[in-house]
């Protein structure tokens, strides 16, 4: 599949996806607690932030936040649909971006050369991309400062596999244990698995592929670890509230040190 024909169906599949389920993603009690370790991973290296790049940037959630602080954000999206919606969402907050940018991943070239101080790519935009990540993040790498931080996020193979069967997903009768150790030691999704082509990452192979991209890897971390459980159960546990922070602390911890468990490896790169 060619890049723009693939380009053309995330594009399709996100502006039908609704920006409402986007944000909602965060709302479930999983989410609730993968949006506290990115919250935290965030203030540790996006902060302070002064002009700021978010690609792929969805309903402009995390853009957001940094604007509250006081960066100056421009937010990038391939989804118009994402952007229309980040847009309401920025006036009814009565903040304001450098810009909304209906362009995809490889439509960056045209801007300058060291032009941000700090680059979210936050979700799964890279994996959509399974032969071009390297050349992805090169593009990226060339609009960050002398200083500058990338901080994203890719899909994480092993952690997104434990996380679907901790939560109670079973495999379609079609697919078969070959299929399933295919997708394991490959990474690479295919139909059966998921709505898009693309390619997860366990952490090492995400290092090596930051390093081949002339980027340097200030931290690795999961989005999820030891809380990467049923919705009930976490219920059950958030509904005491002292026992609740304790394991929130040490579920940031947890995710530092293992950075393949859950469903994406969050990174903080420089300029090699």
């Amino acid at each position: 599949m060619d890049l723009r024909d693939r380009e053309g169906r995330i594009e399709a599949f996100y502006d039908g996806y609704g920006a409402g389920r986007e944000w909602g993603r965060f709302e479930t009690p999983l989410g609730e607690v993968q949006l506290l370790v990115i919250a935290e991973f965030l203030r540790r290296w996006a902060l302070p932030a002064g002009r700021t790049l978010d690609v792929g940037s969805g309903p402009g959630r995390f853009a957001l936040g940094l604007a509250r602080r006081g960066a100056q954000v421009t937010l990038l999206d391939i989804s118009s649909a994402m952007l229309d919606a980040a847009r309401e969402r920025f006036a009814e907050h009565g903040l304001s971006a450098e810009g909304f940018l209906h362009l995809s991943l490889f439509e960056l070239g045209d801007l300058d050369v060291g032009t941000f101080d700090v680059i979210l790519c936050l979700g799964g935009a890279l994996n959509y991309y399974p032969e071009d990540m390297e050349a992805g993040l090169r593009l990226l790498a060339r609009l960050l400062r002398p200083g500058g931080r990338l901080v994203g996020s890719v899909m994480s193979t092993m952690g997104a596999l434990g996380m679907a069967l901790h939560t109670g997903w079973l495999p379609e009768p079609s697919i078969g244990g070959k299929e399933l150790l295919e997708v394991y030691r490959t990474g690479l999704l295919t139909e059966h698995f998921s709505e898009h082509q693309a390619k997860m990452l366990h952490a090492e192979e995400l290092r090596a592929l930051l390093g081949r991209s002339g980027l340097h890897v200030l931290d690795l971390s999961a989005t999820d670890c030891l809380l990467s459980l049923p919705d009930a159960q976490l219920a059950a546990l958030k509904s005491r509230p002292e026992m609740f922070a304790a394991l929130l602390e040490a579920e940031c911890d947890a995710c530092r040190h293992s950075p393949d468990a859950g469903g994406h490896i969050l990174f903080a790169a420089a300029l090699a």
